[in-house]
């Protein structure tokens, strides 16, 4: 398993500013957070313009760094236009060389996504990419996404297990979890909170992380676990220089 972050609330940091807490750090990727809304990223003469993404590639691999995945808040199941936009989003991972493209569900039409996954599984296929759907809204029911999964079988569909999202939001165990979803998973979020549901340090709140940690041993998971942290979530803790640190100590 390997230590990466997500870019999700850091938007004041720069690209470099990021690389350089990521070598610093000891993280091995660095996880990039709704992408199409950020220009400073994806903008005219940014690092993942497309006239410049090849570049930034082979700039990640000399400081040898990856992005494991974009992650993206689209609910491919809201229509043509969601469905559009992952299909953008996969198009931009095959072109920067990025393993994994993250959407959601939160529209509750089984029917709704069947169609999106028609339309978009072929498109990653064909573009080398993996098409993960996150453990979050209705699919915080694992065994609900791995029925999903199994109706559009492809080895570049799978599943981000958002590991507070199905442990301490919709109360699943872990094993449970893994048990549904078993090779599935390619990528993970983690985040901790308290029991009232604010923010923690990872391993600080009631995130059983031990059992989490062992479920993934389980099918020899070797993927990326990215740490989501926004800091608007504690005012009086918002250092990267502590954070990003606190998390690859506690996981190593």
């Amino acid at each position: 398993m390997k230590c990466s972050f997500s870019t999700r609330g850091w938007t004041a940091c720069s690209w470099d500013e990021l690389v350089e807490t990521a070598v610093e750090q000891d993280f091995a990727g660095i996880e990039i957070h709704d992408i199409a809304h950020q220009p400073s990223l994806s903008g005219k003469g940014a690092p993942f313009d497309r006239y410049n993404v090849q570049a930034t590639a082979r700039a990640l691999k000399e400081r040898k760094l990856v992005v494991p995945a974009l992650d993206s808040p689209i609910d491919i199941a809201a229509g043509e236009q969601a469905v559009a936009q992952a299909a953008e989003l996969i198009e931009m991972a095959a072109a920067a060389g990025i393993a994994c493209v993250c959407v959601t569900v939160q529209t509750d039409d089984d029917d709704a996504v069947n169609r999106a996954l028609d339309a978009l599984v072929p498109l990653a296929e064909h573009s080398g990419v993996n098409l993960l759907i996150e453990t979050s809204g209705i699919y915080a029911d694992t065994a609900r996404l791995a029925l999903a999964l199994d109706n559009h079988p492809s080895d570049y569909t799978g599943a981000l297990w958002d590991v507070y999202g199905t442990c301490c939001t919709a109360g699943e165990d872990p094993d449970a979890s893994i048990k549904a979803l078993g090779a599935y998973v390619k990528h993970v979020h983690m985040r901790d909170a308290d029991e009232d549901g604010s923010f923690n340090l990872v391993g600080e709140g009631v995130l059983p992380l031990e059992r989490v940690v062992m479920a993934l041993n389980s099918i020899d998971y070797d993927g990326y676990i990215s740490l989501e942290w926004d800091p608007s979530w504690m005012e009086d803790l918002q250092d990267k220089e502590v954070i990003f640190p606190h998390y690859v100590n506690y996981l190593e």
